[in-house]
């Protein structure tokens, strides 16, 4: 017996309309033109190029169909140009689509002109360097204690973006933070490269936005492209084109120092939970040393806590413990904001010299390269910023 996966289900779904429209009223007659005919004609003849497609899109053989709608595309056909789009979005996504349009263009095979003005920025193929959009940014009434910079690198990502930003003005939690928000800066797709493996982590070509991340107005950076998992790591939120405003917050709060709440993998237990030490709304032990330095730390907001103990550190065997004791977005992203949660998040805001700014993170990759005067341009942005690691690093100079 055979079985056939939901996501041969799905694919099948999203392709039956599609196929469907190519196929209706086409029943090619194989009795009048052999095959090799078909091919040695459709080397020449884009009418014979989207007969072989739509006969592989009737075999189901959609690889094939493609190669042949990209045959029909190259000899001018624009009606084959626009089925090997759609096509080959379905079976690879947008980043390949827009990286086989682009070299297709570079290479002189498809005249730029052919792909319309909607499918440049479906797929994100601006221009080829950064371009910031005009009065796209929002400026906190508390002022900007902190800025963000947004990057989109497909219409999808821009569309989102302005509805997270309009939202995040709404929310009465979010908009009295001191936190501002860069004019959005658009990428060319091809090459910011975000992946688009729906269960791992997006992962980008972060040095792409080094000429932007050089110039300084801004300490962290958010990217929302392609499709998988949202992440925080070294000053870059990371968001899908799908993301709502719940998961923006989640992935925010980390910048400001919190942990999951939910047991994290071992790589990152072992390098997070250590006895003795503590994150803004973590204690990684329930000493009466590390309960004191936590409340150090946040003085007199922290007089009063009762911990709560998770699973976040489960995987190296360590017992952590958060600061309230109810669920809350750190946990579960959905969960609404317990108070003292937010007057960290205040307090956070207030002591910006402990965040990590981006810039110091793309001076480690330029110390990497041994790129010496990025490096220490990098590090002096990273240093304008308060923060104490960069102001220490240029000492040593």
């Amino acid at each position: 017996m055979s079985f056939i996966s939901f996501r041969e289900i799905l694919v099948k779904s999203q392709l039956a309309g599609f196929f469907a429209l190519l196929l209706c009223g086409c029943s090619p007659d194989n009795n009048s033109v052999t095959q090799q005919q078909l091919m040695d004609q459709a080397k020449v003849e884009p009418a014979a190029a989207m007969q072989l497609a739509r006969q592989r899109l009737a075999d189901n053989e959609l690889s094939a169909a493609l190669q042949w709608f990209r045959q029909a595309a190259k000899l001018g056909d624009t009606q084959g140009l626009n089925h090997a789009i759609q096509l080959q979005q379905r079976l690879e996504g947008r980043l390949a689509t827009a990286k086989w349009l682009q070299q297709s263009v570079d290479s002189d095979l498809l005249p730029a002109s052919a792909i319309s003005r909607a499918q440049r920025a479906t797929l994100g193929l601006w221009q080829a360097a950064p371009i910031a959009v005009a009065n796209s940014g929002y400026l906190a009434a508390s002022g900007c204690r902190l800025t963000i910079q947004p990057v989109a690198s497909q219409q999808a990502g821009v569309m989102r973006w302005q509805q997270l930003q309009d939202a995040w003005a709404k929310d009465p939690l979010l908009s009295s933070l001191p936190v501002c928000f860069n004019d959005l800066v658009k990428v060319n797709a091809p090459v910011l490269s975000c992946s688009e493996q729906a269960a791992s982590r997006i992962s980008c070509n972060y040095t792409a936005l080094t000429e932007q991340v050089l110039a300084g107005n801004f300490s962290q950076l958010l990217v929302i492209a392609g499709q998988g998992l949202a992440s925080y790591n070294n000053g870059i939120i990371q968001l899908p084109d799908t993301a709502t405003l719940a998961l923006l917050q989640h992935e925010f709060m980390h910048v400001l120092g919190f942990i999951d709440e939910y047991p994290l993998s071992l790589v990152a237990a072992e390098t997070v939970c250590h006895p003795g030490t503590f994150a803004t709304n973590l204690l990684f032990d329930n000493s009466q040393a590390t309960v004191a330095a936590w409340q150090q730390r946040w003085q007199s907001i922290a007089e009063k806590v009762k911990l709560q103990a998770v699973s976040t550190c489960d995987a190296s065997g360590q017992q952590a413990y958060r600061v309230v004791a109810t669920v809350n977005p750190m946990e579960s992203y959905q969960s609404a904001m317990p108070a003292f949660y937010h007057q960290l998040m205040v307090r956070a805001l207030q002591q910006t010299e402990h965040i990590m700014p981006v810039q110091y993170y793309f001076a480690h990759l330029a110390r990497q390269q041994q790129a010496w005067q990025h490096w220490h341009a990098l590090m002096q942005v990273a240093a304008s910023h308060g923060y104490h690691e960069a102001v220490e690093a240029l000492q040593y100079l």
